[in-house]
């Protein structure tokens, strides 16, 4: 793994430094939060930090210093906000990215320097994009995780490999480690003030220099020196899920129009299906990114209900999302990924079924295009006897309904359900008869066939005091067939006393 450590000022100082350039310039400026009821400084302008201003003093020490100094309130949510913002522009590097502390970002450079001419141009590279973009970074690559955020906040612009990572270190103080500052404290105490000096000394002698219960610190000493030096793994957790196939199209001059973007990406489009076909997949989500040369990036994700790669389809929903981009100063690079995918078989040419279900599904892909992912939905059948609890709405990217084994069942239902059942006034033989005739929306209807009943009772688990359901089916003299149901029991003997009370009849359906 090659890893690429990027330490930055913080977001807020670079914009509080831009308005004291521009109102103020010879003002130093800081900014400040509340700690422990004590004003400190959360972070320098460059004018302050030459004046021997440092984060973590308090206000009145860096006044001290410098009676005239401006002043703004720090917003820790704000600065995360803008890194995590840096880190999704950052993936046009490397598609590991992630965060690192307050302040800084680690990208997985493996396999990703060629593209930029190597790993010192890449860094190169990358450093001078951040500081068109008014974002100061000391930037460093090496073999381990540990060993770039060393170097990148005491070397700034190192590139090691195995061989000369640990010479490289050697000479830094041991904070480079990313100890705590007990610890750092305790091996400034024992003489050990370098990351050399501990890695020539035998391990079991580090355990006898520390006093009293030293099995906690020793071991995330050890731990830390090992994931620096390559002798532990520490992976990276990436900010943004790894796309399964990627294509990119990089500008020599940003693009502002947007009849540019169109034309490249359609051509994207098709280089993804091209490789999509290749590996025998098929995408079932895009995201396409597009980033701005000021340090941001626009993102559109679609969704698609049948994994396809046909790329007029593709093209076909992306024009829906990208309408809106806004160019800026322009985008020097877009990209366009497949974030998941599925094993798409050979289709049969002319076969009218699968035509007409990929006809249906690219349908119901651009209505969500459009609309929104929610505003397409499916019925999906639900395991339950309760007619009006027996299907569900579910997405449209949902494949298996259950309609087939809804079907399979011996159990007629009507093809239209009423949203709630509607009382009815019915004539019927007691206790159990079929109706005779019944009144419904004050029209009377005569029964000339019914056939039932069929038994339904509610699950016991959901609601025990439910009354049991007596349906049945009836055509009455106009021809029309209904779905009405006895709601409770008449007392009879074997009838729960729970039931024995008068039995109210609901119309709940039609057949067609």
């Amino acid at each position: 793994m090659r890893a690429q450590s990027a330490h930055r000022i913080s977001g807020q100082q670079i914009h509080s430094q831009n308005g004291a350039q521009q109102g103020e310039a010879a003002k130093p400026l800081v900014l400040t939060e509340t700690v422990d009821q004590t004003q400190k400084v959360y972070a320098p302008c460059p004018h302050a930090f030459a004046l021997g201003l440092r984060a973590g003093m308090t206000l009145a020490e860096a006044r001290a210093i410098h009676p005239a100094l401006a002043t703004s309130p720090a917003s820790r949510e704000a600065d995360a906000e803008s890194l995590q913002k840096l880190a999704r522009f950052m993936v046009r590097y490397s598609p590991l990215v992630s965060t690192d502390g307050k302040d800084g970002l680690l990208i997985d450079a493996t396999g990703c320097a060629h593209l930029f001419g190597g790993e010192a141009k890449m860094l190169e590279n990358m450093t001078r994009l951040l500081q068109k973009a008014g974002i100061t970074a000391c930037a460093a690559m090496a073999e381990t995780v540990g060993a770039a955020w060393a170097l990148a906040r005491y070397r700034r612009g190192s590139i090691t490999d195995s061989t000369t990572s640990l010479k490289a270190l050697e000479g830094l103080p041991v904070r480079a480690l990313r100890l705590d500052e007990a610890s750092i404290t305790t091996l400034g105490r024992l003489g050990l003030k370098t990351i050399g000096s501990l890695t020539s000394l035998p391990r079991a002698s580090l355990a006898k220099r520390f006093r009293g219960n030293p099995a906690k610190a020793v071991t995330a000493l050890l731990e830390k020196l090992d994931q620096t030096l390559g002798r532990r793994d520490e992976p990276i957790s990436p900010l943004v899920p790894l796309p399964e196939w990627q294509v990119r199209q990089a500008f020599m001059e940003p693009a502002q129009h947007l009849e540019m973007i169109e034309h490249a990406l359609t051509s994207l489009a098709k280089d993804l299906a091209t490789v999509l076909m290749e590996a025998g997949r098929g995408a079932k989500r895009l995201i396409f990114s597009a980033y701005r040369v000021d340090g941001t990036v626009e993102e559109r994700i679609v969704g698609i209900s049948k994994p396809s790669r046909d790329a007029a389809h593709f093209m076909r929903l992306l024009d829906e999302k990208i309408k809106d981009l806004e160019a800026g100063f322009g985008f020097d690079l877009i990209m366009l990924a497949a974030l998941e995918s599925e094993r798409l078989a050979p289709s049969q040419i002319g076969d009218l079924r699968q035509e007409e279900a990929q006809a249906a599904a690219k349908l119901m892909d651009k209505l969500a295009a459009r609309l929104g992912p929610g505003s397409v939905a499916k019925l999906k059948h639900y395991a339950s006897h309760m007619p009006e609890r027996a299907q569900q709405i579910t997405s449209a990217s949902e494949e298996n309904l259950g309609w087939a084994d809804y079907m399979a069942s011996k159990n007629r239902r009507p093809m239209r359900l009423l949203p709630r059942p509607e009382a009815v006034d019915v004539l019927s033989a007691v206790p159990e008869g079929a109706p005779k005739s019944f009144r419904w929306r004050r029209v009377d209807h005569k029964v000339v066939k019914a056939e039932g009943p069929e038994r339904i009772a509610c699950e016991w688990w959901l609601n025990p005091h439910d009354n049991t359901r007596d349906y049945y089916r009836v055509e009455v003299s106009t021809g029309a067939r209904f779905w009405l149901f006895r709601h409770g029991l008449y007392g009879v003997p074997g009838v729960r006393p729970g039931e024995s009370q008068q039995p109210h009849w609901y119309v709940h359906g039609f057949f067609a």
